[in-house]
């Protein structure tokens, strides 16, 4: 070995343990951004299940005169009073639709998720997320 020669492993094992370290973040963020997805999830299915189950008025009867089996406004006092039990969820943005029978809706929810070491990747507010969720009135 030259005199030229040494010293030059240190930058080299100084770029792999930085490579490294970059890799662990990484899976630290994407790890992270699955959690609050599963949990954005839940909270979407916990709203459409609950708006489902607690905004039916089935004695309006379904193409009985006017009546609809849910209403817009009662699924949408549903899954306010669904998601205010979760302060963590307050800020999530739901949109409603419901089937043409009006029996089953589909709620999507939207959020802004913080991330582990976002700002490090560029997404110091967050990232973008948003889940889809149906549920079916009960039948009596």
């Amino acid at each position: 070995m030259s005199r030229a020669d040494r010293g030059s492993t240190v930058p080299l094992i100084l770029g792999f343990f930085l490579v490294s370290l970059l890799m662990v973040a990484g899976a630290i963020a994407a790890g992270d951004a699955f959690v609050q997805q599963r949990g954005l999830q839940s909270a979407c299915d916990g709203a459409a299940a609950d708006a489902a189950g607690s905004a039916v008025d089935l004695d309006r009867g379904l193409g009985v005169g006017t009546g609809d089996a849910l209403r817009f406004a009662d699924v949408d006092s549903a899954v306010t009073a669904y998601l205010a039990r979760d302060p963590a969820r307050s800020a999530v943005r739901v949109s409603a639709r419901l089937s043409p029978d009006r029996r089953t809706i589909t709620l999507t929810c939207t959020d802004t998720a913080p991330i582990a070491f976002g700002s490090f990747f560029g997404k110091g507010a967050g990232i973008a997320q948003s889940a889809t969720s149906s549920a079916r009135a009960p039948l009596q």
